[in-house]
């Protein structure tokens, strides 16, 4: 993928994928994209590769990464429901679940996909009820 000029960002994510089928690491194909990136001077562009990436990998192999922030550490029945309702939205055979804690939320739970987001968060609900 060295390359003097820009190419589309759909061959980029494609040879990514590719490279991933292969057996590449995904730190040897990080560094491969980054200085890509680097080299056309497009590193603010990065998240949308990122989401590309994510979006191709779960179409080719069946696997999503759900990123989902709590207020507390989920409980295992919770992962469980996370589990099974990206699944069922994203149409995957299985999740990769990315846990962050945000005392922040209050309660609740936010979950975002590289297609999707469900905000759950007491937080949220506050803030629509202050702006009415």
């Amino acid at each position: 993928m060295a390359a003097k000029t820009k190419i589309s960002r759909r061959l980029v994510v494609a040879s990514i994928v590719e490279m991933l089928e292969a057996g590449r690491s995904t730190v040897e194909v990080a560094q491969i994209l980054a200085a890509y990136l680097i080299q056309i001077r497009r590193t603010r562009d990065i998240e949308l590769y990122l989401r590309d990436i994510e979006l191709a990998v779960a179409k080719k192999f069946g696997i999503a990464t759900a990123y989902v922030s709590s207020a507390k550490a989920l409980s295992q029945k919770t992962r469980d429901l996370v589990k099974k309702l990206v699944k069922s939205s994203s149409g995957v055979k299985d999740v990769e679940m990315v846990e962050s804690e945000d005392p922040k939320l209050i309660g609740g739970i936010v979950i975002r996909t590289a297609d999707a987001e469900f905000d759950g968060s007491i937080r949220t609900k506050l803030q629509k009820l202050r702006s009415i």
